[in-house]
């Protein structure tokens, strides 16, 4: 039978591994779920319990259940899943970049004039923030998903102003309409912060 004391010990232990597995600090996850560092910290001291709705938010949080916050178990294996999706998510913009790559190098190469064959690194920039974005929810960072969001607002512009710009008259004013949408995308970001999820 599991005493209450083994129960705050393992949970304590529990938080702390989770927390330093996605490189948080007690203040950066007392935001994400908007409670106190100060609760934080009590809970990793083992000096009280989060209650059940808590646990519940921390283990969606992390993507994990709540049993894996409650049970003594190897987080080593765990930790090891984690940083190899992460690293997949990475590798997967490195592969759009050596795909970009091996395109520009034919470009050049061929019997075939293109005039600008540097746009397919341009392509390349939004097409790997959308593949970030897909992969937003091993990093379980809203400021991460924010940067990356807009950066996919701000690069599809640039590409579409570099390919069409001397063709088309005022293409510059599609940057006009990337303000509101970074406005949508900054007041979705701090209501996420203000309001639990």
């Amino acid at each position: 039978m599991v005493t209450e004391e083994k129960l705050k010990k393992t949970i304590s232990k529990n938080l702390i591994k989770y927390r330093k597995m996605n490189n948080l600090t007690q203040l950066e996850l007392a935001v994400e779920l908007n409670y106190s560092d100060k609760a934080i910290s009590k809970w990793e001291r083992g000096e009280s319990l989060p209650d059940i709705y808590v646990l519940s938010l921390i283990a969606d949080f992390y993507n994990i259940t709540v049993t894996d916050l409650i049970s003594d178990q190897n987080l080593g294996e765990n930790k090891k899943i984690y940083q190899a999706e992460k690293i997949m998510s990475l590798l997967s913009s490195v592969v759009i970049y050596t795909v970009a790559t091996i395109i520009f190098v034919y470009l050049i190469i061929s019997k075939y004039e293109v005039a600008r064959p540097w746009l397919v690194f341009i392509y390349a920039l939004p097409i790997s923030c959308f593949v970030l974005l897909f992969f937003r929810k091993k990093w379980k960072s809203r400021l991460y998903n924010f940067i990356i969001a807009t950066l996919s607002i701000w690069t599809l512009a640039l590409s579409t102003h570099l390919t069409l710009h001397p063709r088309v008259d005022n293409i510059w004013m599609i940057y006009i309409v990337c303000i509101p949408l970074q406005l949508i995308l900054l007041s979705w970001f701090v209501l996420r912060i203000y309001f639990k999820k």
